[in-house]
């Protein structure tokens, strides 16, 4: 019975992923990162002959191997269909790095707990959220997530024969296919190279006691060299010389500061993006994570304390793989306190901390579940389910926006949008516009209307705009504030001098009037066609 239930709710929740795939509007970076994609599919099946490339500045720094792939895969449908499959396919690997977090926390600890994170992981809104429209960060989760596992399972197996030279092959392709995503994929993994290192020399719990140093140096060869030439394969920028470019491409980016805008809104405040305050990403995470996860973190410290034998005496080597799970998503929280760079979008560039992040509240929930019989486990499990269930409503009325959520602790979702940027990715730009035949007269009139953008990308507005029968329209400077209306998000822009504080804004707030078509979820406006006054 247990297992129809599992499986059934297995079933539901992928139909429903899906279904969010298919229901959003495209985001900020999916017009750049497909045509990454198909010119660099092009470049491939012309063995490097095509040479006209439509790339954008600093394409130079992403190998764009994912964005080939995926677009490789949409070739195989009817191209009206395009953007539908690109969402699909994001959200398949998406899918799988769920799967991928259980397979590690079911090697660490065991399946029950493995199926608590998966749900755990499944439903955290930063992931769920990020599951169809990103094409980096997903990946980059997935390529990690994936890479630990086989890691930990090459470390445990190194002395026999079998499945050894799948799992450096295995290890070859997900570290080259998260390189060639993005080349600082290789940070990343610092944490899980230390830990390895110092177990290796020092407590020997991880890897088998018949652990070769030598063996593992020639497999890690082995694994980056097949990483090398994935990384490479779509990367025409590192063709001219395979063996120098990719080196120069990677130390050149080291120094580039990257994308995003220059100003974002955070906890109520305008910064830099460049000089955020050290608690950004751990702020971020207190607000956008559900109250049940924060409150089993809390559990979880104090059963540790209180009934310290029980994780140890289930579990072999407790406190060392608790340490590797907390080392590999406090890394960046912690790293970015001491070394502050350009972050933006929220945690869009962390999402690969979130399944790591879901291990310690499933634990708590497992000792809960376990110690059920005794009067403050069975309290506690009452608070944990009823928070849960509360959540889940909470979760499925933001669809398919699950990635603007923000917990109670933000107060009024009304007025939220004036504390963090929701959609900065626009993908709710896609309903609002499919709304204004409904809901105003701007077609009727059959007047040319002179409309601008504030925190939304433009050609994918045009994108939406133009699918609408009989609209025209002329876009508009937004600074120069001759237009009548203008589509909004609540992202930050400023005026005149975009280094001076002072003149940075969040959209909202900067152009009145009179609000004829909006998005919202409980509450929170994500987006907003405004009829200037």
């Amino acid at each position: 019975m247990l297992k129809k239930v599992e499986i059934s709710t297995l079933i539901i929740l992928i139909i429903f992923a899906f279904y969010c795939a298919l229901t959003i509007g495209s985001s900020w970076d999916e017009s750049y990162a497909m045509t990454i994609g198909k010119e660099r599919l092009k470049y491939l099946f012309s063995l490097g002959s095509y040479k006209d490339y439509a790339f954008y500045r600093y394409d130079e720094f992403y190998p764009g191997f994912y964005n080939t792939l995926a677009i490789f895969v949409t070739k195989i449908f009817p191209n009206k269909y395009e953007i539908e499959i690109w969402h699909l396919t994001n959200t398949i690997f998406s899918i799988s790095t769920v799967f991928g977090i259980y397979k590690i926390t079911s090697n660490l600890f065991d399946k029950k707990v493995g199926k608590i994170v998966f749900l755990l992981c499944f439903l955290n809104p930063i992931f769920f959220g990020h599951m169809a429209m990103n094409s980096k960060d997903t990946m980059v989760a997935f390529a990690h997530v994936w890479s630990t596992y086989i890691f930990l399972r090459y470390l445990q197996t190194q002395n026999t024969t079998k499945n050894h030279n799948r799992y450096i092959l295995l290890a070859g392709l997900t570290v080259g296919f998260g390189t060639g995503v993005r080349l600082p994929f290789i940070a990343t993994l610092f944490p899980l190279m230390i830990f390895v290192i110092v177990d290796m020399f020092f407590f020997k719990t991880i890897i088998s006691h018949k652990f070769s140093i030598k063996k593992f140096i020639i497999d890690l060869v082995k694994v980056l060299l097949i990483a090398y030439f994935i990384a490479i394969l779509t990367w025409p920028d590192a063709h001219s010389n395979i063996f120098t470019e990719p080196f120069k491409l990677f130390m050149a980016q080291s120094k580039f500061q990257g994308f995003g805008g220059g100003w974002l809104l955070f906890n109520g405040n305008f910064f830099n993006t460049l000089s955020l305050p050290p608690s950004y990403i751990f702020i971020n995470l207190i607000y956008k994570s559900p109250e049940f996860i924060l409150v089993a973190y809390v559990i979880f410290i104090y059963f540790i304390i209180a009934d310290k034998r029980f994780f140890s005496s289930r579990f072999n080597f407790f406190w060392t793989k608790i340490f590797l799970i907390s080392f590999i998503f406090l890394f960046p929280i912690v790293s970015f306190i001491f070394i502050p760079y350009r972050v933006y979008d929220g945690l869009r560039l962390f999402l690969y901390i979130i399944p790591y992040f879901s291990i310690i509240p499933a634990l708590a929930i497992y000792y809960l579940i376990n110690n059920f019989n005794a009067l403050l486990p069975k309290l506690l499990l009452g608070v944990i389910t009823s928070l849960f269930i509360y959540y889940s409503f909470i979760f499925f009325s933001f669809t398919p926006y699950q990635y603007t959520y923000l917990n109670k602790f933000i107060g009024n979702l009304s007025n939220a949008h004036k504390k963090f940027e929701n959609d900065y990715w626009n993908i709710s730009i896609k309903e609002l516009i499919n709304k204004i035949p409904r809901e105003t007269n701007l077609i009727s009139n059959n007047e040319k209307i002179k409309i601008s953008y504030c925190g939304v990308a433009h050609d994918l507005a045009k994108r939406e705009l133009n699918k609408l029968k009989n609209i025209r329209y002329e876009v508009m400077d937004l600074h120069a504030k001759n237009f009548d209306y203008i589509i909004m998000t609540n992202r930050a822009d400023a005026d005149k001098d975009a280094d001076i504080l002072d003149n940075v804004k969040g959209c909202f707030e900067k152009v009145k009037g009179e609000d004829l078509v909006t998005v919202e979820r409980n509450g929170l406006m994500l987006s907003t066609l405004r009829k200037r006054l």
